[in-house]
């Protein structure tokens, strides 16, 4: 390709290219700018900020554009609109918030805690290799007599394709609203759609981690707590249950009144709690309970009211999958149009491949 020594080069185009990568176009501009594509003037390679941290070639792109994005000096979405070369870089900005908006919980059960791997697929249906189910046994290496059969591990497709399904939101603002709102209140905007969509999303995803995705794998069962609240005794089981099935449990969740009991026990709030208790109780980071992160599922999921923990193999967890083509952002349509309609929309399903990656206990 051309080597891209102003501003003016930047175009429409450079988001279809990088979608035929399979990347995004903060991705696609980092691997130009290492191949040299891009003049050092625009952007280098080696850049870093005051911290010492490194500098993408979108921020740098910004950065020779002018346009400021945060503190007190920011400008308003006019840097983008009054200036044709900063067009082309509005939809990438969206998608950045959009994308750090979604990391930005804390304590909350996220898709993260759940999705091990992200496939890219054409069409909106997609079927998984599923493990056939029982054969962790079979695989323990040992002696094989002379002339004796190996043991197989079996993979096959799922019966039932799971489909994708869209997610995202609209944001509508007129023309003069645009110009004017400062960038970081309309960062603020393209953050409440990105965590409603986030939450929809974990919604989902949960359904799917204990009910299946409908080829008959729900998350497997631990014998029933004795009393009516979980004990440590109670989490340990559920952790050993795990380990003998071939999994270790990164996370564990709950509802809230389930969560809030377990992160009650003495455990970590009594007088000899340990120093992570301590740090709990003095700045609100939640203690790892036996090496698992515990993480708050939210209201109106399918845990809500349930009576269940939920412990997570964050490595073996869900296959989440998105519609190749289905881009977060219209790029074409919103650079060419006055701004006033961002529509930020995602096809993405979640598929289970490895039904002992989730493991429920309930209490009376």
């Amino acid at each position: 390709m051309t080597k891209i020594t102003k501003l003016g080069q930047l175009e429409i185009g450079l988001y279809q290219d990088a979608a035929r990568q399979g990347l995004t176009l903060s991705q696609y501009l980092n691997e130009l700018s290492r191949k040299g594509d891009i003049a050092e003037d625009l952007v280098r390679p080696d850049a870093r900020n005051s911290a010492g941290e490194p500098v993408d070639a979108f921020k740098q792109l910004l950065a020779a554009a002018g346009v400021r994005t945060k503190g007190e000096f920011a400008q308003t979405g006019d840097a983008f609109l009054s200036n044709p070369n900063n067009r082309v870089l509005f939809p990438e900005f969206v998608v950045r918030e959009y994308r750090d908006a979604e990391r930005d919980a804390v304590n909350v059960l996220q898709i993260s805690d759940l999705v091990s791997v992200r496939v890219g697929i054409d069409g909106a249906a997609y079927r998984t290799g599923v493990i056939t189910a029982g054969q962790e046994k079979d695989l323990e290496f040992g002696r094989v007599a002379e002339l004796g059969e190996m043991p197989v591990y079996t993979i096959k497709l799922s019966e039932k394709a799971v489909n994708a399904y869209k997610y995202g939101g609209v944001l509508r603002m007129s023309y003069e609203a645009v110009r004017r709102t400062k960038l970081p209140i309309l960062s603020r905007y393209i953050g409440k759609i990105s965590r409603a969509q986030a939450r929809r999303k974990v919604k989902q995803g949960l359904n799917v981690a204990l009910n299946g995705d409908g080829n008959s794998n729900p998350a497997p069962a631990s014998a029933a707590a004795a009393g009516n609240t979980f004990t440590l005794a109670d989490i340990i089981a559920l952790q050993m249950d795990g380990l003998a099935n071939g999994v270790q449990f990164g996370v564990i969740t709950a509802d809230t009144a389930d969560l809030a009991a377990v992160l009650n026990l003495d455990t970590f709030t009594g007088a000899a709690a340990t120093a992570a208790g301590a740090d709990f109780r003095d700045n609100g980071v939640w203690p790892r309970i036996l090496g698992m992160a515990p993480r708050l599922a939210m209201a109106d999921s399918a845990l809500q009211g349930s009576k269940k923990l939920l412990g997570i193999d964050t490595a073996n967890g869900l296959e989440e999958f998105y519609e190749n083509g289905s881009e977060i952002v219209e790029s074409e349509r919103l650079i060419t149009s006055q701004f006033e309609n961002v529509a930020i929309s995602e096809n993405v399903g979640y598929a289970k491949p490895d039904v002992q990656a989730f493991r429920t206990k309930a209490h009376a």
